[in-house]
């Protein structure tokens, strides 16, 4: 089973967010804990704050055990981005943007809960019914050769050189 925790508009950029979801992805909670009491970052905080309330998420809302919990997915997703402008030489103006995200902390206490989900996911697709129209490709039509027309201008060149013919 799975618990979600959501925090959304954190002024963190997404980039600088993901460094410190790296660092605890796919580690139990005590682990990701203590990484996250250790870090210097802003985003450690609040990660760490997301974290306990996944964990309570977890424990009140699934009736999951605490010490058999692992982070299934961790995520910084983009949010927001407030634009400023900040006035320059010459009359001219540099954007300044003011970048959110969005963190996302997935628990699981089921280790095999990964092959769970990808066997349901190749059970699904070997199960669709496959039209052949549609897997077939469609057949090109067939040219057919048209005869080709003389045209009836004749040429600038011809036209002088039978006015020549005709002088003589």
């Amino acid at each position: 089973m799975k618990a979600y925790a959501i925090q959304r508009n954190v002024h963190v950029s997404s980039r600088k967010a993901n460094l410190v979801c790296d660092l605890i992805r796919y580690r139990t909670v005590a682990q990701a804990q203590t990484i996250l009491e250790n870090t210097d970052k802003k985003t450690a905080i609040i990660m760490k704050k997301l974290l306990n309330s996944a964990v309570a998420n977890a424990t009140n809302n699934h009736q999951m055990v605490g010490e058999k919990l692992y982070i299934y997915k961790v995520t910084a997703n983009q949010g927001s981005t407030i634009k400023r402008s900040l006035p320059r030489a010459k009359g001219s103006a540099n954007m300044i943007r003011k970048r959110h995200s969005h963190l996302e902390i997935v628990l699981s206490d089921n280790p095999k809960q990964r092959e769970l989900d990808n066997s349901g996911a190749k059970t699904i697709k070997s199960k669709a019914k496959v039209d052949p129209k549609i897997v077939s490709a469609p057949k090109k039509p067939e040219l057919k050769v048209v005869e080709q027309v003389k045209p009836k201008v004749k040429l600038h060149t011809t036209v002088v050189k039978e006015k020549e013919e005709e002088q003589k």
